[in-house]
């Protein structure tokens, strides 16, 4: 008997014909995991599933290592499994001998016991060779169970505890746990995006939802000044793009000062500042996701929140960019928005006293612009437009992560 963690992804079996290119992807990354945890194990596929067996002499944390395991998109859901190979024990003979099984069972529904509570057995016969019927198999169990613990009360359709059995041509499993991952497509399976992160809670939320998509993640951000090369780590949105990367493996942060921008602005008495200020950010950041061959632009706009995320204000936005902007948060409240943070473990570096760049450029932004002003705007009141983009470019920094840990990259 050994153990395995073993590995299954939902909407990847009803890929087709492509099925086997995102499978392949999603090995990749549950690989690149797993060697961000300084570990060597190696990922096999097979079916509906892939599987990694535990060394012997491993003796980490299985537990921790499973809960990293969960963050990758793409697994459904794993488990901790006790495995017997097909190799050592001939499961396709005529009544094979279940005492090993039988004595792990019991074994594992004396650990799990809590007093008037229910258990259930659930057996899964992949390969009907096996000669016993899965009704069959699920009652054996159960009595030992019944017979050999304190366990009393059975409940097939909504059990506190369940103990699961699978069969397949490989061999024998048993685990009592499962373990929800967060699905999704893996990543760098559907293509690029290029994402303006803020300090808030939004927009962190919008890239990690656009990863669990399949994308490949670029984050830019907007600073009121450089960063000093020695405060980059511990910048909070450095923080949030290093939490990022937990899901997405490697992360790029563009960090971009605003000032060129600000200035000229301020040269000007103009109503509209907040949103001539919006579109000048996606214009730098489509500039950018064409240089990285980013295909979209990601915001964690939300309908009607703020002032400059009204309906006029995002279709000006749109407007001012030729690259598609895409909006995974546009109907989440903000309740909605704060619970996924807690989840996904940003809420703490998100709450940290932050002051936003739209914030400081204004007080009191008009909610209703429209696209053909603003052009007659921009178009007469700065004089060189293109320079402030490329000055702007010109003092990016940036900073990488892979699965949490930061590494060097070069800008391409």
């Amino acid at each position: 008997m050994r153990n395995r963690i073993i590995l299954h992804y939902g909407e990847l079996t009803l890929k087709g014909c492509n099925r086997n290119s995102f499978v392949k992807k999603l090995r990749t990354n549950v690989r690149n995991k797993i060697k961000s945890l300084d570990l060597t194990w190696d990922v096999v596929s097979i079916h509906d599933r892939m599987f990694i067996e535990i060394p012997e002499d491993f003796t980490g944390d299985m537990d921790a290592v499973a809960e990293k395991l969960a963050e990758v998109p793409g697994v459904a859901w794993l488990s901790k499994v006790f495995w017997f190979s097909t190799n050592q024990y001939d499961w396709f003979e005529y009544k094979p001998d279940l005492s090993k099984v039988e004595e792990l069972i019991e074994q594992l529904a004396n650990q799990t016991y809590q007093k008037d509570l229910s258990f259930a057995i659930r057996v899964k016969r992949s390969d009907k060779r096996f000669y016993q019927p899965s009704k069959d198999l699920e009652m054996q169990l159960a009595t030992v169970i019944l017979k050999n613990t304190e366990w009393k009360n059975v409940n097939l359709n909504n059990a506190d505890q369940y103990f699961y059995v699978d069969i397949s041509s490989r061999g024998m499993s048993v685990h009592t746990n499962k373990i929800k991952a967060i699905g999704g497509l893996p990543v760098a399976s559907t293509g690029k995006i290029m994402c303006l992160l803020s300090g808030g809670f939004d927009s962190p939320i919008a890239a990690y939802l656009m990863a669990k998509r399949g994308c490949t993640i670029d984050l830019i951000h907007f600073t009121a000044n450089n960063i000093q090369p020695s405060k980059l780590e511990t910048y909070k949105v450095s923080r949030i793009a290093q939490r990022i990367s937990q899901y997405c493996g490697k992360v790029r942060l563009f960090l971009l000062p605003y000032t060129h921008f600000d200035l000229a602005l301020m040269e000007k008495d103009l109503d509209y500042d907040l949103i001539l200020f919006r579109r000048f950010m996606a214009r730098v950041a489509e500039r950018l996701a064409n240089n990285v061959y980013a295909q979209c632009l990601v915001t964690g706009d939300n309908l009607g929140q703020v002032a400059s995320q009204t309906m006029e204000n995002i279709v000006s936005m749109t407007k001012s960019v030729d690259i598609p902007v895409l909006r995974p948060l546009l109907t989440y409240n903000k309740e909605e928005i704060i619970k996924l943070s807690r989840k996904l473990d940003l809420f703490d570096v998100c709450v940290e006293p932050y002051k936003d760049c739209c914030a400081l450029i204004s007080n009191t932004p008009k909610t209703k612009s429209i696209h053909e002003r603003l052009e007659y705007t921009e178009a007469t009141h700065f004089e060189d437009y293109e320079a402030l983009i490329n000055d702007t470019l010109a003092e990016k920094q940036i900073i990488a992560y892979n699965f949490g840990q930061r590494i060097e990259v070069e800008y391409k």
